[in-house]
């Protein structure tokens, strides 16, 4: 795993918390990492070459000599891709045996909100430091949208209805006209 203790998108965050329930650790050294990445997408580094941002010829060599940096972002995007498909049925249990049992996950962040008014007026994103719950029916549509592969704006999306609803309108009426965006993620991390 990265040396970095906190994620700043959602999908790594959920990535991250799913990796506290895997039952085997991943490959640990690169060449590893890419094998199985290879594997995964059929040995074919034209498909693959574009989920991790390099080329065809750079995947080669880098299965070839197995050495880059750590801080090289192709060494980034090769970690960042093992986490995201390691175990994904050991993941999938996971996300069910917690939502079977109330569906509650918690969320420690520091990011800066914006919020909109029903004037249509917006205040300037503001910096927050929480840690709050997330009620039912958010970390469902988190794992649901997680499932199908959601882009890191749709699950964004969902983080900010969940924070708008369960922190900001939680003594509100559920049909208050004022809304919640998550602007930029300085660390995000999901505990279930």
């Amino acid at each position: 795993m990265s040396l970095r203790l906190s994620a700043d998108t959602v999908q790594e965050a959920l990535d991250r918390a799913d990796s506290r329930h895997w039952t085997r650790t991943p490959p640990r050294s690169t060449r590893a990492r890419l094998t199985y990445l290879l594997k995964q997408s059929r040995h074919d580094t034209t498909t693959l070459a574009p989920l991790l941002q390099a080329n065809p010829a750079d995947l080669n060599a880098l299965r070839e000599t197995g050495q880059i940096p750590a801080d090289h972002p192709l060494h980034q995007s090769v970690e960042r891709e093992v986490i995201r498909r390691w175990q994904p049925h050991v993941r999938r249990r996971a996300h069910a045996a917690i939502l079977a049992n109330g569906g509650q996950m918690m969320l420690s962040f520091r990011a800066w909100l914006g919020f909109t008014a029903a004037a249509g007026s917006s205040d300037d994103p503001r910096l927050r430091f929480l840690t709050l719950s997330l009620q039912s029916p958010y970390p469902e549509s988190l794992f649901t949208a997680q499932h199908q592969g959601a882009s890191e704006a749709e699950l964004r999306a969902i983080l900010s209805d969940a924070l708008g609803a369960c922190y900001f309108h939680r003594n509100r009426p559920a049909q208050t006209s004022q809304t919640v965006s998550v602007e930029r993620i300085d660390y995000l991390e999901f505990y279930y």
